[in-house]
């Protein structure tokens, strides 16, 4: 039975399965389905847990034995198996689909994994799994989901859902739920009557920001070449920063790209600024570079972009460091093209 992530609650409520399957990309959205599941056996005296990691060598006898053995403790016992990946061999498939066509009433199977591909949701023991218990599947928050997502936690943990903060968030955090959640964490125990002062909070996370990625790329997207170089030289000590860089400059050249198009079309920089949810804070930042550089040139930088990344991949051969400053002093139009 599938089972929609916003329904599983109410479905925990009327009837406990003996047997769920939770997979998804985002493991947070993943653990917060288990700790559901964990919190509702809890209630009806599932008190005993054990845990596997299963990977390619696993032994499933090992379940089999666990389901088949007293507890000392308590008679209801939950097993919870961490798949490793969704490939998990022809042994697997049988043994798994064995298990879950038998499962008795004082166990609670719980299984989770990560990302499943489509021939994996179409195999035989997915299909099992599907029969005999319940199967909850997480997607992806999508980045023009992820304020609507931020703003909702933020309500379910008793804070005010205010949209500035909830897009100052997602900047910072670029889409990282667990980061997102932690940040959330953080307003709740400083406002803990609910109430966030927007404007102490945006100057705060402004201040964090400056000396960071998310610093570097908004001093480049407002033409300040000197800030560059100087947030650009307090970065290179990190080995991880190029890609870093290079994956926030992507997702940012690309959505200025796709407002670049827009703008070409309705010739209001508000109103495109306003269909694609820039918040108030960085509505000034974006519209300077879409006022600075073209669309071609955009997608010339892109196209650079692009052979750097490949480079960090090992499939081109460029010097990274020596090519991201350049790039990111055409981004804030500071040099010129060669043509």
């Amino acid at each position: 039975m599938k089972i929609r992530p916003e329904q599983l609650n109410s479905t925990l409520a009327n009837q406990l399965n003996s047997l769920y399957f939770v997979f998804g990309p985002e493991l947070l959205l993943v653990e917060q389905s288990l700790t559901q599941i964990r919190d509702a056996a809890k209630t009806q005296g599932f008190d005993d847990k054990i845990s596997f990691e299963v990977d390619g060598n696993f032994d499933w006898g090992k379940i089999v034995a666990e389901m088949s053995a007293i507890s000392l403790f308590s008679p209801k016992r939950i097993i919870e198996c961490r798949l490793k990946t969704g490939k998990i061999g022809v042994k697997g498939s049988k043994a798994l689909s064995e298990i879950a066509a038998s499962m008795p009433s004082d166990i609670l199977l719980i299984i989770s994994t990560g990302k499943l591909d489509m021939a994996q949701q179409k195999s035989k023991w997915f299909k099992t799994l599907e029969q005999f218990g319940g199967v909850v599947q997480h997607w992806e928050v999508q980045s023009d989901h992820l304020v609507g997502w931020i703003a909702n936690h933020m309500a379910t943990l008793g804070l005010e859902p205010n949209a500035e903060i909830a897009q100052g968030i997602a900047f910072c955090t670029e889409g990282n739920l667990l980061a997102s959640m932690q940040e959330i964490q953080k307003l709740q125990m400083a406002y803990p009557n609910g109430k966030i002062d927007t404007q102490a909070y945006l100057d705060q996370i402004n201040q964090q920001s400056k000396y960071t990625i998310y610093g570097l790329i908004d001093a480049a997207l407002l033409g300040d070449g000197n800030q560059v170089l100087k947030i650009y030289e307090t970065l290179l000590d990190d080995t991880a920063m190029p890609i870093q860089l290079s994956s926030s400059l992507y997702r940012e050249i690309n959505s200025i790209i796709n407002m670049s198009i827009e703008l070409q079309q309705v010739k209001q920089v508000d109103s495109v600024l306003q269909s694609h949810r820039v918040w108030n804070k960085r509505k000034p930042i974006v519209a300077s570079i879409l006022k600075r550089h073209s669309y071609p040139r955009l997608q010339k930088l892109l196209l650079s972009l692009g052979r750097i990344d490949r480079s960090i991949k090992g499939m081109d051969n460029l010097n990274v460091i020596d090519e991201l400053r350049p790039l990111l002093l055409n981004l804030a139009g500071k040099t010129l093209w060669v043509q």
